[in-house]
């Protein structure tokens, strides 16, 4: 359902990867905006449910897949990262809040499932012997991949933030202070959704030495690693 939706509304994929868990369509990232992403998302759990209410009343194996397909929907509409409900989590939260504050909720929030399930899965086995549902909280990937995805997602902001300024004529500013050793990478997970950034670099003694924009900020990820200095870029 994901790859169906994806081609429905002409989003180009990348690859497919398989996964403990089941598919991840990968998807061209500049070619997307965030509403098809969340319709993208909420298009498998949804074709879960549809198979469940075609079984609906069936016997025999008719009712296993009845069963097996309602609790796939249901368990990825949970709002923890990476099932389909997480990821439609983050898109909201990323777009009211900013990347770091997004991480830090949908961390707390997925841990917090993560120990309710887990607990829910043992008296699963306790009282029906079935391992199931302990088995998928397991092998679900841990905060690295929710880093991950947030990393992509401010990417494809900072390179589509362009086109957004020159539609609204008028957009929100935001300033930064970073100390000059601080690295590309620190600074980019400070960039917030909706606002144009301008970063003035600090010394030791706390005196501007100068300041950058996002965008040089880009420019420079192209031929520098997210680990260089900030102060590289007036250098």
């Amino acid at each position: 359902m994901h790859i169906v939706t994806a081609h429905l509304l002409k989003t180009p994929l990348v690859r497919i990867r398989i996964l403990p868990g089941g598919l991840r369509a990968e998807l061209k990232e500049r070619d997307r905006s965030y509403r098809k992403l969340v319709l993208i998302y909420l298009s498998g759990p949804v074709g879960n449910l549809l198979a469940a209410a075609a079984f609906y009343g069936s016997q025999g194996f008719g009712q296993n897949l009845f069963e097996g397909n309602l609790a796939i929907g249901l368990f990825n509409l949970i709002p923890a990262h990476p099932l389909d409900g997480g990821q439609i989590l983050l898109i909201i939260l990323y777009n009211r809040m900013g990347g770091s504050r997004a991480v830090s909720v949908l961390k707390r929030l997925s841990v917090v499932l993560r120990i309710v399930f887990c607990l829910s899965g043992i008296l699963q086995i306790v009282l029906y012997k079935n391992p199931s549902l302990l088995i998928a909280v397991l092998i679900l990937p841990g905060h690295k991949l929710l880093e991950e995805s947030m990393g992509v997602m401010r990417f494809e902001n900072l390179f589509t933030r362009r086109q957004r300024i020159m539609k609204k004529k008028v957009y929100p500013v935001r300033h930064i202070a970073a100390m000059e050793d601080c690295s590309l990478g620190e600074v980019l997970k400070k960039l917030d959704y909706d606002s144009f950034h301008i970063i003035y670099l600090l010394n030791s003694s706390m005196e501007i030495t100068g300041s950058i924009t996002e965008q040089q900020i880009l420019k420079a990820l192209e031929s520098c690693s997210s680990q260089e200095p900030i102060k590289t870029i007036i250098h």
